[in-house]
């Protein structure tokens, strides 16, 4: 009885008229989707060869007094994500580059390309096709499956059957489910064969396990969304009541659920913008700088005599001089370091705060949730982000060790109110021998790993739904 009432509902669903529509849309959305985000990606990547080339030229055919006074930058560029052709996610958000420097790194350009207010509104691409127009779709699928079977009353004339309830219920989701699994699966071919025809690199590492992942993730995605669709159909008896409801519940859970958890969590945990912890950073070192200067200003003074040129050395007493200027350039050097420090890593922890306050509020829509988990497969999400900051972060540490910390810069206030300066390095560094700039890809350990609440709330969407079916559909009264 069951493969008699999916074989029904299968074939009611493929002789409708919603059937080849849908297969239509998925057949020139997602295919197109996907080659024009291939063609940016392989536009994007050649930019990114040809900017490591340039600088790599460079910096052979340069000096290092070249680097330390800006004349030829130091960058880190960020390679683009193969399958940034599924889902662009983070990826023209994101710095193309970060520049490092004595005083620390500081972040690039933004790729802006041809944007505009109407592509704020999300990339056509894979990800956003399956999350705004597919589950939309599905929603509308499943509205008429309990609803529409009530108002024609055919639904009365099953169930005085002695056929169980579960069993129309399960065939009626499984026929209805495949209906639209089947023309999403043709969809998802085409579009990996018209990639074929480019230069994707379908051969690259876990390429190919991470498309596997994206179709699954797109798979139960829609069920979820087909779930509710059934859902909300068994709690009303019209389909114009259900088509309604659902057209709700979507804008709830794909347009207002993914803004507002960004609001609510300002609102629940303001913190400091970027500007003004970038005012509080320079106002934290010049405060050090200008206190070292002084003291250095002292000592020299009462060595040299009060109004002594910088200029002028006493040999008897220079010896003394190089010692404390050291002594205290390494103390408030390391004061200066310990105080920047404490200010970025309490700024990143209020961010993290908040970024986590936004991400349980927003794990409320299902939508929400499946964005995150294919930007992170597709490595364009959070986790990568994360990652590409904390490669930058060691790589300027590993600069100021092996280039940065040769230069010698130090200032003093003397009496006469007059500034002295100095710079020495304690030894030449060939800058092709410094490492090359580098960002460890996230691993689908730790994709899991960051998106494991998403997860637990995208299995809550796979049985809340159907559960609440089973238990409205029990409770139909025919009569």
């Amino acid at each position: 009885m069951l493969f008699t009432i999916i074989r029904k509902e299968l074939l009611e669903s493929i002789f409708s008229f919603r059937f080849p529509l849908f297969l239509l849309v998925g057949i020139v959305l997602l295919p197109m989707g996907m080659y024009v985000n291939e063609l940016n990606y392989s536009k994007r990547l050649s930019d990114y060869n040809e900017q490591v080339r340039l600088q790599n030229k460079t910096l052979s055919s340069s000096q290092m007094w070249d680097v330390l006074s800006g004349t030829v930058p130091l960058k880190g560029f960020r390679q683009p994500a193969p399958l940034s052709a599924f889902a662009s996610g983070l990826d023209n958000a994101m710095p193309t580059f970060y520049e490092f420097k004595q005083t620390g790194y500081v972040q690039g350009e933004v790729p802006s390309g041809e944007r505009s207010v109407l592509t704020e509104m999300g990339q056509l691409d894979f990800t956003f096709i399956v999350q705004m127009v597919i589950s939309l779709v599905v929603l509308m699928f499943g509205a008429d499956v309990i609803s529409g079977e009530k108002e024609l009353g055919t639904l009365r004339g099953m169930l005085s059957n002695s056929v169980p309830r579960d069993t129309v219920l399960l065939g009626k989701i499984i026929g209805g489910y495949a209906a639209i699994w089947v023309p999403f699966t043709v969809s998802f071919l085409v579009g990996l064969v018209v990639l074929s025809f480019t230069s994707f690199p379908f051969g690259d590492g876990e390429v190919w396990t991470r498309i596997i992942l994206i179709f699954i993730s797109s798979s139960l995605f829609i069920l979820v969304y087909f779930s509710i669709g059934v859902m909300i159909s068994t709690s009303t008896s019209r389909t114009r009541t259900s088509l309604v409801a659902i057209l709700v519940v979507w804008a709830f859970f794909q347009l207002i659920v993914p803004k507002a958890s960004g609001m609510m969590a300002k609102l629940i945990y303001p913190i400091r913008t970027e500007t003004v912890v970038s005012m509080e950073k320079s106002l934290a070192a010049n405060t050090i700088d200008n206190e070292k200067s002084e003291i250095l200003g002292k000592k020299y003074d009462e060595l040299f005599g009060a109004g002594s040129s910088t200029g002028h050395v006493d040999n008897s007493r220079d010896d003394l001089w190089q010692s404390y200027r050291e002594e205290v350039e390494q103390k408030y050097n390391d004061m200066k370091s310990a105080q920047l420090n404490a200010i970025d890593d309490e700024f990143r922890r209020e961010r993290a705060v908040q970024h986590t306050i936004e991400t349980d509020l927003s794990l409320v829509s299902p939508g929400a949730v499946f964005d995150r988990l294919i930007t992170d497969i597709c490595g364009t999400g959070e986790t990568d982000k994360l990652k590409y900051v904390e490669a930058v972060d060691a790589h300027q540490q590993t600069l100021d060790k092996q280039l940065f910390s040769t230069v010698k810069q130090s200032s003093l206030t003397i009496t006469s109110a007059a500034t002295g300066s100095s710079v020495s390095v304690s030894h030449p560094v060939n800058l092709n021998s410094l490492p090359e700039f580098s960002v460890s890809k996230a691993s689908l350990t730790d994709i899991f790993s960051r998106n494991l609440n998403g997860l637990i709330m995208f299995a809550f969407w796979l049985i809340a739904p159907f559960a609440i079916a089973y238990v409205r559909f029990l409770k139909y009264d025919v009569r």
